[in-house]
């Protein structure tokens, strides 16, 4: 199935979590994921299971001090 990352249409497998995808495009845990519009809370990315044509927005979270 298809889903949009960022602009970019990706495949991926049925049933994948949003957990399962940023694993394999190698993201870190300081991003900010919104589905469809929505922001996701972190604790929800590992149950998250994406669906044909979500559109899926990754910001990077940039520390400093």
């Amino acid at each position: 199935m298809e889903v949009t990352l960022n602009k970019d249409k990706v495949s991926i497998a049925e049933n994948t979590t949003i957990l399962e995808l940023l694993h394999e495009k190698g993201y870190n845990d300081m991003i900010a994921i919104f589905i469809n519009g929505k922001q996701l809370l972190q604790k929800e990315y590992e149950n998250h299971v994406l669906k044909e044509n979500d559109i899926i927005k990754v910001i990077r979270i940039l520390g400093g001090g």
